[in-house]
């Protein structure tokens, strides 16, 4: 889960989880009830279909001890726990109370069990415009601003896939609005810069340069100018996008770099490789 870590959060790791997607784990205690309600209620059909997997998650996924004992063997921090949409939990609400209502007594008491699910439903949870409705600003639903940077870069370069470092929400952004714009890091290299120091031992690491552009992108930190150049060689990383009023502009300016123009509240910096290479689509239409 992006910002959390389960050494730090030990077995609550998995409530932090749950309260970053759904509040304050109301929808979780709706299936809890609901799953009691099968147990108790419930017809047998239903209880085959929803007891054991749901018996299963909970003594794995949904047990809080899960997250520490398979942090000891796989790197759980660098994945979301996308734990909502597992199933039954978001097919046995909305099944159990749709049930509730159908199969009332009558009109009225399925009209007043409605209602009363209606309430839960609006008190357990947070309206989802409670802050108001924020109409898109362009189809791509994306910052305005974004789409300036990258059509500047292009307009800056002579490649049809230039390549870019950029501040970690663009660099989330960028990948998904322009697909011709190469990342020189992933998502989960950002991610773990933006939770995690880098050790002197890793920044020393030749094979993985890009960790000196992030701990001076993401983490703020002094990198030497030449070690900085190199790494920007090393990548064939063309250009560094950062906040206007980021520390670390003047060292890139110092590394070399040059102002290849601004936004309201970007600047674009523009590195000249020394060898330049053409990046080129794979052609799958040669494969076998």
């Amino acid at each position: 889960m992006q910002g959390l870590n389960v050494t730090e959060n030990g077995i609550w790791y998995l409530r932090e989880c749950f309260a970053n997607y759904t509040g304050p784990c109301a929808y979780f205690m709706l299936f809890a009830a609901a799953l009691v309600y099968i147990c108790i209620k419930g017809t047998k059909r239903e209880k085959q279909i929803f007891v054991p997997c749901s018996v299963f998650l909970l003594l794995t996924v949904y047990n809080p001890v899960s997250p520490v004992i398979l942090d000891r063997f796989f790197d759980v921090n660098s994945e979301y726990y996308r734990f909502f949409w597992l199933l039954p939990v978001i097919v046995l609400v909305p099944y159990l109370m749709t049930k509730l209502i159908v199969t009332a007594k009558d009109k009225n008491t399925g009209a007043v069990t409605a209602v009363i699910i209606a309430a839960i439903l609006l008190v357990s949870g947070r309206f989802v415009y409670a802050d108001g409705i924020e109409l898109a600003g362009n189809i791509y639903k994306m910052p305005p601003e974004l789409m300036e940077v990258s059509e500047m870069i292009h307009d800056d370069s002579a490649s049809a896939y230039p390549k870019a470092m950029l501040e970690y929400e663009y660099n989330m952004q960028m990948r998904q609005y322009d697909p011709k714009i190469l990342l020189t890091v992933d998502r989960e290299e950002y991610m773990y810069a933006v939770t995690s120091q880098y050790t002197d031992e890793m920044l020393s690491d030749e094979t993985h340069p890009q960790y000196k552009l992030l701990a001076a992108v993401a983490q703020y930190r002094e990198i030497d100018k030449d070690e900085l150049t190199d790494a920007l060689e090393a990548t064939k990383t063309q250009y560094v996008v950062l906040n206007s009023g980021h520390p670390r502009i003047g060292l890139f300016k110092d590394a070399g770099l040059t102002e290849a123009g601004r936004t309201g509240g970007h600047v674009v910096l523009k590195y000249d490789i020394k060898e330049p290479y053409e990046f080129e689509l794979v052609d799958y239409s040669v494969v076998y």
